[in-house]
């Protein structure tokens, strides 16, 4: 029989605009962090620019085959651009519709999943005006099977919007695609909602990971284009890997997590958090101490906890427990809020 614990997210104060509350404000702080390019983009400019003029300078010496080499990688160096300004990038969202959250208040408003996919949703709420109102929302399977009749929106006059899910503060994109024929809604109920999250942290991690063969495939492009050693894009292939794997290696507890849930049993702990920071990925390494219910005090290790499950632990004053041994899960059950934890 699943485990099911009463929310431990507080409603939010419909008076009040959404950025108030410090855990949202800490995750709106994230999404700005993770699409923040101004910097990168001057960058990403001056690099292209450079190597095109190379590849320029070299036509006008008539040397064709070379400057063949060099203007490719000034287009290429403008990709990583193009990626974070498309469609499929939550790049727009961040630059409009965010910045709502310091405007207006959440609200909740009844709502339906009409259709659903891998890390996309349609999903239909009801406005202000009783209209029905379709959106298209970026969000994941073990959040998505949290709405059942209700959603918490923050909408202002622009076509992106902010959507949240009963037992979660994370921040989903949405977008309003207007009034349209509705359907009938999608049964999610029978989702084990903490346990599909805990497959969703591990996922992500190894999207991380497919960033190596990604690099090795770019890096081979560069070789080709250039007349460098071979030596040397070895050398640069394998340092950009190590990168990769150095800057992810608190997340490394997360590829065990899905069986840490399956386990055992969920025991309640009252919980006490150490202060702690938030990393621009969404989470955090923090510490809690654990007291449970046999007198027994545990302190708890969390490398990768994200902001969401260590604000729920905050206002709660507890969290639970399930695993054998000083490797465990905490969260909340039937929430998507866990994260791997080492006891001592």
């Amino acid at each position: 029989m699943r485990t099911q614990v009463d929310s431990p997210i507080p409603a939010p104060n419909t008076e009040a605009v959404a950025a108030q509350d410090p855990t949202t404000a800490i995750l709106a702080w994230v999404w700005h962090m993770r699409y923040r390019t101004t910097a990168s983009f001057r960058a990403l400019w001056v690099v292209s620019l450079a190597f095109t003029l190379v590849g320029v300078a070299l036509i006008s010496i008539a040397d064709i085959d070379n400057a063949l080499r060099w203007i490719p990688l000034g287009v290429g160096s403008l990709l990583p651009a193009a990626i974070i300004v498309s469609p499929l990038s939550n790049y727009r969202w961040v630059r409009w519709g965010l910045d709502q959250l310091t405007t207006y208040p959440w609200r909740s408003v009844p709502a339906r999943v009409l259709h659903h996919g891998r890390w996309r949703a349609v999903i239909e709420v009801i406005d202000g005006t009783g209209t029905p109102v379709v959106l298209t929302v970026r969000i994941d399977p073990a959040h998505l099977a949290m709405i059942t009749d209700s959603v918490l929106l923050v909408i202002g006059r622009s076509e992106w919007a902010v959507l949240r899910v009963p037992g979660s503060r994370e921040l989903f994109p949405a977008r309003v695609r207007g009034p349209f024929p509705t359907g009938e809604a999608v049964d999610l109920s029978g989702t084990d909602v903490t346990g599909r999250w805990a497959q969703v942290l591990r996922d992500r991690l190894l999207w991380n990971y497919l960033q190596i063969p990604v690099t090795f495939a770019v890096l081979l492009v560069f070789y080709w284009a250039s007349t460098v050693s071979l030596v040397w894009f070895a050398s640069c292939a394998v340092l950009l890997s190590l990168l990769v794997l150095v800057l992810s290696r608190h997340r490394f507890s997360d590829f065990r997590l899905p069986g840490l849930v399956r386990a055992g049993e969920w025991v309640r702990a009252d919980a006490a958090l150490d202060p702690w920071k938030a990393r621009r990925d969404g989470t955090a390494s923090a510490t809690a101490t654990l007291r449970f219910a046999d007198g027994t005090t545990r302190t708890a290790e969390l490398p990768a906890a994200t902001v969401d499950l260590l604000g729920a632990i905050f206002d709660s004053s507890a969290v639970w427990v399930a695993g054998t041994g000083d490797h465990v899960a905490v969260g909340f059950p039937g929430y998507p809020l866990v994260a791997s934890a080492r006891l001592r």
